[in-house]
């Protein structure tokens, strides 16, 4: 099948991606620590300073990435045929059907993607931009409980109170969610069929499809 080699992923998105990806887990294994008591390095005082540090990194690198995507913002909206598109590859994984989307690649004469990202990183992309929302209010609800039971203090006048514990509880499912997606996204991405795409997230560049 016929190829192009184009530019994928501008130096701002893979810069950011990266940072995102060594962020996760450096969360992952200082908050395991801060749970657990099991520390990989230093202690208690240590791994939680720089759980907050990376709290506020990773809010501004989500920021800037958000700004280096605005011009793939048309290909990252989420839309009916998307979600018949994960059917069919849900499908096609566990074996019942042959048929799989098309998606990356490119059109020639329009000079664009046709489908650039894959419809289940689509979802991946919204899933970690809200469980960074839950980790970011649990997460400093925890830290700065002062300011917390000031802001509690006002919802709980209109029925809306939260119980500290339940910030406690999201952020353990905040954790699960991201040391289960970056295991998988770990093992998709190192699979043959990906390592393409795997090298266009380091270069910028992919050989991919022509569409028809």
């Amino acid at each position: 099948m016929e190829k192009v080699q184009v530019e994928k992923f501008t130096p701002g998105v893979r810069a950011t991606h990266w940072l995102h990806s060594a962020l996760i887990i450096g969360f992952i294994i200082t908050g395991y620590g801060i749970y657990t008591g099991n520390y990989i390095f230093g202690d208690h005082a240590q791994n939680l300073t720089l759980h907050m540090i990376m709290a506020f990194v990773i809010l501004m690198d989500s920021l800037a990435h958000i700004y280096f995507m605005t011009g793939d913002r048309r290909y990252m909206w989420i839309s009916w045929d998307d979600i018949r598109d994960i059917i069919k590859i849900t499908k096609n994984f566990i074996g019942i059907s042959k048929e799989y989307p098309e998606y990356g690649t490119y059109d020639v004469k329009a000079k664009k993607f046709h489908g650039k990202y894959h419809p289940v990183i689509k979802l991946k992309y919204w899933g970690d931009l809200w469980f960074l929302g839950f980790a970011a209010i649990s997460g400093f609800g925890m830290y700065y409980s002062s300011v917390f039971d000031i802001v509690n203090s006002f919802l709980s006048l209109a029925g809306l109170g939260i119980n500290l514990i339940w910030l406690r509880w999201i952020h353990i499912l905040v954790f699960l969610y991201f040391f289960c997606i970056l295991a998988i996204h770990v093992y998709l991405a190192l699979i043959p069929v990906n390592r393409e795409l795997l090298r266009s997230m380091i270069y910028g560049k992919e050989d991919v499809e022509v569409h028809k």
